[in-house]
């Protein structure tokens, strides 16, 4: 799969700043970007799964499955 450019992860074009950066540069912004958000994903997902231990046992799955998780 074809990683997706800086543009495309910000969802909208570069600021002049980041623009004037090397190629090199916005390839590394772009996968610390990527590695940024796959963090925060992985603990959003830690966090939900730890919320679900204040909920009753029996309510767990259909919790899971209304909040997605």
């Amino acid at each position: 799969m074809a990683e997706r450019t800086l543009a495309e992860q910000l969802g909208a074009p570069l600021p002049d700043g980041i623009e004037a950066l090397s190629e090199q540069h916005k390839q590394d912004l772009s996968a610390a970007l990527r590695d940024a958000r796959h963090r925060q994903a992985q603990a959003l997902a830690r966090a939900g799964e730890e919320s679900l231990k204040y909920v009753p046992a029996l309510l767990r799955g259909a919790v899971r499955k209304a909040v997605g998780l």
